[in-house]
């Protein structure tokens, strides 16, 4: 699945950039917390669901899903090594797995049912509208690079001018629409014709906090601007590579690549990645990784992003990295730094001399955390890029979220309404 040759499909595409988007489980966690849900997409919510429905205390998936819970591991990844650990300790047929998969998977279809409901879409979808979040997060998402040194490194911005086009493709690997619905570029975002001599679409900001380690000289024009903008042509597209909430017998969970009778388990194989995704990464000019834990069962995306980094190419043109990650409550001194060296931990990179020039020059991490109100990109709570941060930080906090025409809701998400399950 190459990218589109977007100059066979606009008038005058002087160059084109293509962006691939992972969007994990962490974007789902946040869009239903700001939407105010009474549960979310963790596993941990999912394991009180099995409990609130008696599900059989024989699956054993559903066995290793209570230790992990009790050993305090939370993400979707840790479960996911659980099923590779009872492949290796022999501890349960392959048949046997099989079918607790598939009964682990149909419960989680129904699960995901009730938690993401029509009114959930519904709410996110109009507030993305009225917010223009979608058109945002797609033309300012450079905005989130606060540090100007930081952002002198960065070589994305300065291959953009104008007539080029923009190629998002998303790698959404949820099984639900809630990023869908996000991301979708209604008709009171996005103009597909805006102009009458020209068919470019949209306006790209590639500094938008007007960085003075930015610059870009107009053809008509003898000094340097910081604001540079360009109108460019758009295009954007999702897939669902692990399945996707309304074919539920779709629903992928399992392991890493891998080869052997657990080979069935393997959700490259499943999903069919080299096939359909492989010829995706040596053309992809900017990665961008949001709400993804890095767990190692996604080995194979790490490893072919990091593949398309270490290629060899002239610096100005090497592919870069945009890691975004939400600082948790016990991550206060995380550091860029080590985020880096966790991606290469999971993309399974030796930390040669080259993988560490490729991650101090390549790898540009965006740590933010729930006080961050002005992140841009995929932001279910977010303002105006021009509004100033005096207001939030005086205002009451729904003040300043029904200022932002955001949806006011804690973070900390209520116990989900069926647990504790009643007494018999």
């Amino acid at each position: 699945m190459p990218y589109d040759n977007l100059k066979e499909k606009f008038n005058d595409v002087k160059r084109q950039h293509n962006i691939m988007a992972l969007v994990g489980n962490g974007f789902d966690i946040q869009a239903l917390s700001d939407l105010g849900a009474p549960s979310d997409t963790r596993y941990e919510s999912f394991f009180h669901y099995l409990k609130y429905r008696r599900f059989s205390p024989d699956n054993h998936i559903f066995q290793e899903m209570e230790f992990l819970l009790s050993e305090g591991k939370t993400n979707w990844c840790d479960v996911e090594f659980a099923i590779e650990s009872l492949l290796t300790r022999r501890e349960i047929s392959p048949e046997k797995l099989s079918e607790d998969l598939g009964a682990i998977q149909r419960e989680f279809a129904n699960f995901l049912n009730q938690v993401v409901t029509p009114d959930i879409l519904t709410n996110l979808g109009e507030s993305s509208m009225k917010n223009k979040w979608a058109i945002t997060s797609l033309m300012k998402f450079l905005g989130d690079i606060r540090n100007a040194t930081d952002f002198g490194r960065i070589r994305f911005p300065r291959r953009m001018k104008h007539c080029h086009a923009i190629n998002f493709q998303f790698i959404n690997f949820n099984f639900t629409t809630l990023l869908d619905d996000f991301i979708y570029l209604d008709q009171k975002q996005f103009d597909p014709h805006p102009y009458e001599h020209s068919d470019r679409n949209a306006t790209f900001y590639a500094n938008p906090r007007e960085h003075k380690t930015f610059s870009y000289r107009l053809e008509e024009y003898k000094k340097d601007i910081h604001d540079a903008w360009f109108k460019i042509y758009l295009a954007c597209n999702i897939v669902h590579p692990h399945g996707i909430l309304y074919t539920p017998r779709s629903l992928l969970f399992g392991i890493d690549e891998t080869t052997g009778p657990a080979e069935r388990f393997s959700k490259p194989y499943w999903s069919q990645n080299e096939l359909r995704y492989k010829d995706l990464f040596p053309e992809t000019d900017l990665f961008i990784i949001f709400g993804c834990s890095l767990g190692h069962t996604d080995r194979w995306w790490w490893r072919s992003i990091a593949d398309a980094l270490l290629k060899e190419t002239e610096d100005q043109e090497k592919p870069e990295l945009l890691l975004y990650w939400r600082k948790g409550s016990k991550e206060a001194q995380l550091t860029a730094e080590n985020l880096r060296s966790r991606f290469a931990k999971a993309a399974g990179l030796a930390f040669d001399q080259k993988v560490q020039k490729m991650l101090a020059s390549q790898i540009h991490v965006v740590l933010y955390d729930d006080s961050t109100m002005d992140r841009v990109w995929l932001n279910t709570r977010a303002f105006e890029f021009n509004q100033t941060a005096h207001f939030y930080a005086t205002a009451k906090p729904d003040d300043a979220m029904q200022k932002a025409g955001a949806v006011p809701s804690p973070r900390v998400l209520p116990p989900p309404p069926f647990w504790p399950p009643k007494a018999s």
